[in-house]
């Protein structure tokens, strides 16, 4: 009996797990998307420099390694250096530095995109940006809201949201009832949910 209860313990677990990794990997896929769609349309490859200008390249790979600093490698022979540019598009993402963001921790991490550099990841009349940072054990999310394409690009806070979505009834509603998920699918449902919205006030 008592084997039969620890293989059915283990059994339990191992369902346990595996439906954990499922999930984990169904919100990474859903993520991917959400960044490919927030990417700017006519443009495949390209970076801005500092001074605002705008140079297209064919390929943008970031590059990282063991004492290395992380950069873009445009076309394949072409060094660019994160502090040269604010903003930047490839294959994967389009992102803006943190020299762009009002407020928000300075962050040197290049998980996915060049250190400091915050993901576009939702897309519309309120945009969505996510960058990553240390915080002593793990890399962690930190999120920036932004109205508009020219709008000042702020930490995201509940207050600062509500301020934006207030007249959107439905977004506002759905991001202020308590709902299950974590605090970055209701963020990104409750702006996916205004920007709809938007678009159908528009036509």
């Amino acid at each position: 009996m008592k084997k039969l209860l620890s293989t059915l313990a283990l059994l339990l677990c191992v369902i346990f797990l595996l439906q954990s990794c499922a999930t984990s990997k169904n919100t990474l896929d859903d993520r991917k998307a959400d960044i490919q769609n927030s990417k700017e349309e006519n443009y495949s490859s390209f970076v801005q420099m500092n001074d605002g200008s705008i140079q297209n390249y064919g390929s943008l790979k970031l590059v990282t390694g063991v004492l290395v600093t992380p950069y873009l490698l445009a076309d394949g022979k072409i060094k660019i250096n994160a502090k040269d540019i604010k903003a930047y598009q490839n294959d994967e993402h389009y992102a803006v530095s943190q020299t762009l963001l009002v407020t928000g921790r300075k962050s040197r991490v290049a998980v996915e995109t060049l250190p400091g550099f915050a993901v576009r990841m939702v897309k519309g009349k309120l945009n969505v940006y996510c960058k990553k940072f240390y915080n002593g054990q793990r890399v962690v999310d930190e999120y920036y809201l932004q109205a508009g394409s020219d709008g000042e690009i702020q930490k995201y806070s509940a207050s600062l949201l509500n301020e934006l979505i207030k007249d959107s009834p439905e977004a506002y509603a759905f991001f202020n009832t308590k709902k299950k998920g974590s605090m970055a699918q209701k963020l990104q449902i409750a702006v996916l949910l205004y920007n709809d919205n938007e678009l159908m006030t528009k036509n």
